[in-house]
């Protein structure tokens, strides 16, 4: 019997969730997650969160408040994330994004895009894109 969920009950997502972790652990395949954040006054200006699992960096979302953007915050996160996806063995990094956000962002840090599918959201056009960089090469 098949039933659709919308929106997914926090069991559900955490019973499908588990179940992967469980069968990737006895593959052996590690799944190492962190997060770096940014405070600014004693509270939170930004953050990024990520994971490392077969020697590639996923970086997950990337956020900096709206008042900090343009600041080099979202660049010293990700400069970051790459430290300690190298430190835990990562060769590689990869991020997406859409159209929407920031595709111009990724590539002036040496991200290269790989893949893109187009769709629309709210009657106009938007891209997600995906990017990946070699951290071995990178500085």
């Amino acid at each position: 019997m098949l039933e659709t969920f919308d929106p997914v009950p926090a069991e559900i997502a955490s019973a499908i969730s588990d179940g992967l972790s469980a069968f990737n652990e006895s593959a052996e395949i590690r799944r190492e997650a962190f997060a770096i954040v940014w405070r600014e006054n004693g509270g939170l200006a930004g953050g990024i969160t990520a994971s490392v699992s077969f020697s590639v960096l996923f970086i997950g979302n990337l956020w900096v408040a709206k008042s900090l953007r343009l600041s080099g915050i979202g660049t010293k996160l990700m400069s970051a994330a790459e430290e300690e996806g190298r430190r835990r063995a990562a060769v590689t990094a990869c991020v997406d994004t859409l159209s929407t956000q920031a595709p111009d962002f990724y590539p002036r840090l040496g991200y290269v895009e790989f893949g893109r599918v187009s769709g629309h959201a709210g009657g106009r056009p938007v891209d997600r894109i995906w990017f990946r960089k070699e951290l071995s090469a990178a500085t």
